[in-house]
Parts: structure tokens; sequence; C-alpha cells
């Protein structure tokens, strides 16, 4: 009797703790990656992934930082970085990169690497047409891993570089976080461990402190080799275990130590300013004190869930007050997650206000906080929060077998960095339907109790100079956080019922009268009883995607200089007051968990519209666009909001020395043209919104002068009758409008100028090449090909051979219209002394290649590069639709998209340096230079020479 009793209770204990064992056990990682460890400690993740064809994505993820980095070495963890591209056992000096570009990997683009205060990750897509690449890729993941050589002459080479990259961090940013990270993160390592390093270490240390950073931190035990892409698994596997199975870790090795933020007590207030701020900004963080441990559990991955429901509902109210006809801020978020150090976590509400706003800001963002706290969440809200949720993951699950390498590896990455939850799409979108029924809007509701606190929390502000005689004290500020908890005006979230449909009354249908199929290009063109044209381009790139663009040539061209700026905006306002009946708020919440999204613009030729859908959306899409060319939603209200939080925004840009040189370059260049350059607020105070409006209809009235292009998983068996219903039924006048040429031409012969601006002790060289151009696809290739040659060229000169830059860069643009010209440009960053021996330097580079002085194998480089991206851009939803309208625009046979590759293949040495020759002369040629301001009256004294 006594055993059955014992028998019976332990059942009671068995049925009492089951949902607890259930929520709390460990879930399953994703079966479709292999995960595995070697006796040394390196993990691996490796997926079988076929899209793209033949391309593998590498990462080697290294669990080491600058936050590793001893006194002497601070810089050094992403120095270490650089280095590895300079010189390892298989591959001396610069050869690495060179070696990588004969595969088509471009520098600093496939090829790349990031440090960061506790991992460093390195980059490595490769093709595999040639099997040989897997093999070469894995001894240089290897090399990386174990034999970088660091040759004390290479490092003095890297120095150069390094610090070009550090100047570009310079800034008011930078200047305003100097002031704030000793306050709020006072007592933490990450105040001291920024990853750039410090400029008189980088400058003067010793050799040997690069070198024994690697020897500490790079070591098996703390690295992961990631691998997704088109190979077989155990193969793959074999290869890991044959190319890093004799790494060793060293004796006696560092502890790696997981530092973190250390709780205190009360508030930290830190206010910094500056008069290049280009805004003003309230960064509360209410930090959860303790650790929140990382774990792979249902309730963890249900905590999440909880945390990421209550976010999409705060930041759905807090957007709506930006809509405001005088909106409190800017902008404003709220959300709860990680924070400096492992596993610490905080509440953060961020408000970015205009001037004069601080105290209405933050007070209008904490209320809004104190009304959830006081009232919660409604059910309506709760519905549609779930409600996208459950889109999301069902359309992951959807594209699961179409998603990209590239877009996969960082799941994997971040696993091995910071473990927690790996599911695999199908696996999170069962787990989400299991969880999701169990969660009550109560738990939600209660999460900000536990989140706001008063102590163990900071205040960040950063501000522009001017403003800082209305920015709140410490005193207030911390009175605005917690005096909202003694508001009783604050009353519950009311919101008024929607709308079920867009369209109550539906148009009545045209018809599709000519029908023409391309069985070369498997484009249709659909000509309709409106007489637009529509191109339609079914494809299975992806499972639930459909994209759209269509345009008419007219544009802003067509009205004078002094309606520019009314006009230029009109499909900016047109999107911001709304759709039809629906608000800009309430649309947003009728498409809560549809994907369909639809925009206008009015642009200096033409007039567009654009946008994507889902499969199961597609009728709503068809239904917005349709509303796109009939109406435009009078909300003069809305449009004041809009102004207002866009003049500000202009007008804070305005401080930037970097977009003041931008600025006076575009004057220089387009001899001040009315309708070139960034809008200044008198530019916003001369919107006329009747205007607009005017404008807006009158630019979308006429349907038959439109080209639309349809690109995507399209069953033309639904499709069409759509295609009748809501675009064959827009209005038409068959007005056969065209653009003007209003005179946008860069100015003729040369020019040499200097522009000062700015208080950092950095520089940026622009230079111009332009004229007149004969269009055509082939040229338009090769003029490409010889900006990107001379970009290597430049990278291989002013940065490994000089040291005077991090990056640079020649880009060629070709137009058709409103004439044929083209824009050859130069341009890159660098130390003020030396910006004109690098400028000298990179013009004869140009000048090289138009004598020929360059190889086969530097244009067999390029042409891989472009083959490789034409293989994979082919595949893709998104370049087929741009391709398609922009071989509309220009007049091009469609079926010239497949000929891409040729053209790319058909590139010789002899063709470019005949068209460098044509068309670079240096007749038409501008350098313009921007300089500190403190050298307007001064001498620059040339720094650097070009080693011989």
């Amino acid at each position: 009797m006594k055993h059955n009793f014992q028998k019976l209770i332990g059942v009671f204990v068995a049925i009492l703790l089951t949902p607890l064992f259930s929520i709390a056990q460990e879930l399953p990682t994703d079966p479709s990656v292999k995960i595995g460890k070697l006796e040394n400690g390196l993990t691996y993740y490796l997926k079988s992934n076929g899209l793209p064809e033949n391309r593998i994505e590498f990462r080697l993820a290294v669990k080491a930082g600058s936050i590793q980095e001893d006194d002497d070495q601070q810089g050094l963890a992403h120095f270490t970085e650089h280095m590895l591209f300079n010189g390892t056992k298989n591959f001396e000096k610069n050869e690495l990169i060179n070696f990588l570009q004969k595969m088509g990997l471009e520098f600093g683009g496939d090829l790349n690497a990031y440090t960061s205060f506790d991992q460093t990750v390195y980059i490595l897509p490769i093709p595999t047409e040639n099997p040989k690449n897997v093999d070469d890729a894995l001894t240089v993941l290897s090399d990386w891993a174990s034999n970088a050589t660091f040759d004390n002459e290479e490092i003095d080479k890297e120095r150069g570089v390094v610090m070009e990259e550090w100047r570009l961090r310079l800034g008011a940013y930078e200047r305003m976080r100097q002031q704030i990270w000793p306050v709020t993160l006072a007592g933490s390592r990450y105040a001291e461990r920024l990853p750039i390093g410090k400029p008189e270490i980088l400058e003067n240390f010793e050799y040997d402190a690069a070198k024994r950073f690697y020897r500490d931190w790079y070591r098996p035990n703390l690295m992961g080799v990631i691998a997704v892409g088109d190979f077989d698994v155990d193969e793959m596997e074999a290869k890991i275990k044959a190319y890093f199975s004799g790494l060793k870790n060293p004796k006696n090795e560092r502890e790696r130590i997981y530092y973190g933020k250390p709780d205190f007590e009360g508030t930290r207030v830190a206010i910094a300013t500056d008069d290049e701020a280009t805004g003003n900004t309230i960064n509360v963080n209410f930090i959860t004190p303790g650790t929140v441990e990382t774990e792979n559990t249902k309730a963890s991955f249900r905590k999440g869930l909880l945390r990421g429901l209550y976010s999409q509902m705060i930041n759905q109210r807090l957007s709506e007050l930006t809509k405001q006809e005088n909106p409190p801020f800017q902008f404003s978020y709220s959300a709860y997650g990680s924070s400096y150090g492992k596993d610490k976590y905080e509440y953060t509400v961020y408000v970015s206000v205009s001037e004069g706003k601080f105290e209405e800001g933050l007070k209008a963002a904490m209320t809004e906080n104190e009304r959830v706290r006081r009232y919660g969440f409604t059910e309506g809200e709760f519905e549609r929060a779930k409600a996208a949720y459950r889109n999301s993951y069902e359309r992951q699950v959807k594209e699961a077998d179409k998603a990209e390498s590239w877009r996969l590896i960082n799941r994997y990455v971040n696993h091995f960095l910071n473990e927690g939850t790996l599911l695999s799409e199908q696996q999170q979108l069962d787990l989400l339907d299991e969880l999701l029924a169990g969660i009550q809007l109560t738990e939600i509701n209660e999460l900000i109790k536990g989140w706001i606190r008063n102590d163990n929390r900071t205040i960040e502000i950063t501000a522009k100079s001017e403003n800082e005689a209305t920015i709140p004290t410490e005193t207030e500020l911390i009175n605005i956080v917690d005096g909202v908890k003694n508001d009783n005006s604050i009353e519950p979230y009311a919101e008024e019922e929607l709308a079920s449909t867009l369209i109550a009354d539906l148009p009545n249908p045209g018809k599709i009268t000519k029908t023409e199929k391309d069985d070369v290009t498997d484009i249709t063109h659909f000509t309709l009883s409106n007489g637009a044209n529509v191109y339609v381009k079914p494809t299975d790139f992806k499972n639930d995607e459909i994209r759209m663009s269509a345009y008419s040539f007219g544009g802003s061209s067509l009205y004078s200089d002094d309606e520019f700026w009314s006009v230029s905006n009109a499909g900016g306002i047109a999107n911001e007051t709304g759709l039809g009946e629906f608000s800009s708020t309430d649309l947003r919440k009728f498409l809560t968990g549809k994907t369909a999204s639809v925009y206008a613009s009015i642009g200096s030729y033409q007039e567009s519209v654009s946008g994507f859908s889902s499969i199961k959306d597609l009728e709503t899409f068809f239904q917005m666009v349709h509303l796109k060319f009939t109406s435009f939603r009078d909300d003069k209200a809305a449009f004041n909001s809009w102004l207002n939080r866009t003049k500000n925004m202009y007008a804070n840009y305005m401080a930037s020395p970097d977009l003041q040189y931008q600025i006076k370059l575009q004057e220089l260049l387009y001899d001040n043209h009315p309708r070139v350059g960034f809008p200044t607020p008198e530019n916003f105070d001369a919107i006329d919104y009747e205007l607009s409006k005017k404008v807006y209809l009158e630019r979308f009235a006429d349907a038959s002068d439109f080209q639309f292009v349809f690109v995507g998983n399209v069953d033309m068996a639904t499709f069409k009758p759509l295609l009748e219903q809501y675009i064959a039924s827009l209005p038409a006048t068959y007005s056969k409008e065209s653009y003007k040429d209003v005179g946008i031409d860069v100015v003729e012969g040369k020019l040499d100028e200097e522009i000062y601006v700015g208080v950092d002790d950095k520089s940026q060289v622009y230079i111009m090449l332009s004229g007149d151009y004969d269009y055509n696809l082939g040229d338009n290739e090769k003029m490409n090909a010889i900006a990107e040659i001379l970009s290597n060229k430049m990278i291989e000169t002013l940065r490994e051979e000089m040291g005077g830059v991090y990056g640079a860069g020649a880009r060629a643009s070709v137009s058709n219209y409103p004439n044929e010209n083209f824009r050859f440009t130069i341009s890159f960053p660098c130390k003020p002394e030396n910006a004109e021996a690098l400028a000298n330097a990179a013009i004869a580079e140009m000048r090289k290649i138009k004598a020929g002085e360059f190889t086969d194998e530097d244009v067999e480089k390029v042409v891989t590069a472009s083959v490789q991206n034409f293989d994979e851009q082919i595949k893709q939803n998104r370049y087929w639709e741009s391709m398609i309208s922009s071989y509309l625009r220009n007049g091009n046979d469609l079926s010239e998209i497949l000929n891409g590759k040729k053209r790319a293949e058909a590139i010789s040495k002899d063709e470019l340096v005949k068209l460098a020759n044509q068309y670079l002369t240096e007749q038409n040629m501008v350098k313009v230079v921007k300089l500190p301001e403190k050298y307007k009256e001064g001498d620059l004294g040339q720094e650097i020479k070009k080693n011989k």
C-alpha cells in the first residue's frame, strides 16, 4: 500500500513538472547544418546550399578582439587583421590579394574582414567552377589561422594604412563619444578598448606587440571555420580536418576573459555637444542588474518572442507620434536587448529631437512608455503584432530553399561567437506556432515593469553646440524620466476602428488587347486597353516574391525652376499623407501581416512607382498601385508633420563638414544650377502643398504613357485578371510626353580647387573627367572595366606602396538621356599633407592605363569578377526588374540582358586602351580637394612620397 502511494505521488509530481521540463528543455539545432569540433578545439559549421551555384562562403571567426589587448596593444587586434592580408606562409607580402583577385574577388568588397571588441571575422567567398579554388581557399584560411608572417617592413608600411582608417573616424561623433563613454561606461574595459585603437600606439608600437597578440589569441580553441555553399558536406568536413587538425594551441595559454559592465547605484548622466554634430539625441538605458545567461531552451526562445512582440507594439506607438502635425520628436524607439559585456542586457529609450525640444521629446517618449507600464497594450495591437511575427516567419519558410549562402552564413557565425538558439526556418515556425497560442497579453504588459528602474541607468545626450542652452540639467533630465510616473493626465491608448478594405468600389476592368512573348528572355509584353505597356518576367528565383516598377518620361523637367522643389517632393509627400482613405499610420496597421509595399516618386526626367509583394497579397498590392495613380490623400496636417521633420533633418545635416564639402563640390561641378544640390530650409519653405498635389495628380493621370515591369513568381492565370482589374482600368489621356533637357551639365574645361571645411585633420580628393559619349552597351562595359582596373591599381600604389589611403576607387557613369554623356570619377580620403601627392599618383595611374602600362592579367581580374557577378545577378529578381526598366528607358533590345557575360568576356586590353584615350582626355577635368579650415591661409608641406 505504501509502495503504491509513493508511486501515485511520483506520478502526480511528474504531471505537475511536465510543463516546466518541457519549457526548460534544450532545443535542437538546425539539422541541415553539421557542427563539429576538432581535437584541438577548433569548431566548424558546414551547410550545403546550392544558391548561388558554384559558390562557397567561407568565414574564419576568432573569439578575440580589442577587449583582449594589453595596454601596449591598443589597436593591434585590428592591426593584426590587416597584417593577415600582408604576408603568410604560402602568400608573401601582398601576393594574397593578387592571388584572390585572380579568382574574381574584389578587395574590400568580397574579400574583407572586421574586428570588434570581442571578435574578429575574416570573409572569403569563392567561385568553385575550378575545384582547385576550394583547396586554395582553405590554404588561405589555415594561413590566416596560424601562419601569418608579420614581416617588420610590412608592419611599417601598414601603419600608414591603418592610420588612414583611424582618420576616417574623426569627427563630431568621435569627439562626443570621448566625452560620454568615460562617464556611462566607467569601470568597464569597453570604455578603454575601442577597436581602432590609439594613434600614438599605432604609429610607434614595437613589432613584437602585434606578434604577441597573434600568438596569444589566434589559436584553434578560439576559432571557428564556417562554410556555406555548393559543396558536399562529407567532402568538406574531410578537408577541414586535413587543413586544421594540425593547428596547435600555445603552451600556458592565456585565459580568454569575458569582461562585463559593472552595475552601479544611481543614474549616470553624460552630455556632449559639438559644432559639427548633425543632430540632437537622447539615449536612456535601464541596465538589468547582473547577467542573463544565454540559453538554448524553449523558455529562452519564448522570452525573446515576448520581447519582440513588446518592441513591435511600443515602436508602432512611438512612430505614430512622429506623424503629428507638430511632432514632439524626430524619431524614437524603445527596445530590450544586449549591452556591452557578455550576457548583459538593458532597456533603451532613444529619442532624436529637433532644436529646443529636449524636454518635450524625452517627456513624450517616456510618457508613451509609462502609458504601457500603466495600462498595457490593447488586444488589437497584440493581434497585429502576432500577425506580423507569423507572416515574417512564414515567409522565411517559403524562401528557405531559395536563400543565398551569403544571407545564411552570418547566423552560423553568430551562433559560434555568441551561442544561443540555432533552428531551421521550419523549426522556428513550428515553435512559434506552439508558443504563440499560449502567450497572454498580460505577460507582455508586465515586462516593462521589470525593465524600468531608478538606478543602474544612464542618460546620454549628444547635441549641436548651438542647442546647448536648451539642454536640461542632469537633475532636470532625471526628473523628466522619473516624473511621468506621477503624471495623472496620462490616459489609456485609444485607436479608431480600421476600414476592412482599401477599395470599397472596384474599378471597371479594362482588357489585355495584345500579348507578345519573347521565348529568348521569357518576357511577355502585354498591351492594355488604356495604352499601358506591361512587361512580365516569371521566375522561380524566389518562391514568394513579385517585384514591380513603372515609369513614364517627364518628371520635374517639365516644370519651371521655381516649381522644382514642390514638384520633386510631390511623390514623397503623397507617400507620407497616406493612401485612399487610410492615413500612413492606419495603412501600416492595415498592412500588418501582409507583404505589400508601393512607393511613388517624381525624378528629374521621369515619374515612377515601385514596390513588391508576396503571392497571397498580390491583389492588395495591385489595389495599392491603382490608388497611387488615381488618388492623392489630402492631409495638410500630415504634410506639415513631414515638412517639420524633413526640414529639421536636412538643417541638421548642414553641420557636417563632409556635406558642406559635397554642397560646394556640386556648386562647382554644375555651375550653381538651381536643380542640383542639397535642399536648404528656404527650399523647403518654397514647397507649395497645393502645387505638389496638383502636379502629382498630373504626372500619374495618364497610364498610357507608362511602362510597367513585373518580375517574380508570377502565375499568369491569377495575374492577368488582376492586371485587367487594376492596371488596365487606370485613366489615360494618351499624351505621349517626354522629358526636357534642363541643362544639368558638368562645367567644361579644367578646374583645380580647394574647399576648406571642418576642424579634423582629414582630407578628401575628388577628380572628375566628363564629356560627350557614344552610348552603347559594349563601351559601357569597357568603361566600367577601366574604372575597376584603375581602382585596383590605386589600391596597389596609393595604399600598399605609399601607405597613404585606406581605400580609393574609380567609377564610370554613362547616360543616354537627356543627352549622351559620361562622367569618370576618382575619389579617396587621406591626410591633408598627402592630398596633392596622392592625387598626382592617382592621375599617373590613369595615364598609365591610357599608355597601355597594365597587363592582360589586370584585365582578366576584372573580367572574371564581372562574369561571376553576372552569373549571380542573372538569377535575381531585383536584377531583372532593374535591367528591364533600364533597357526600356535607353531603347536597348531586352534580349541583350542575357549577353552581359559575353560583353565582359569580349573585353581586351587593346580595346580598353583605345577607349581610355578616346574619353579620358583630361580636356574636361575637375580636381577638388577638401581641406580643414585651419589650412586656408597655411602652407601644406608634402609629407608622403611614392616609394621607389
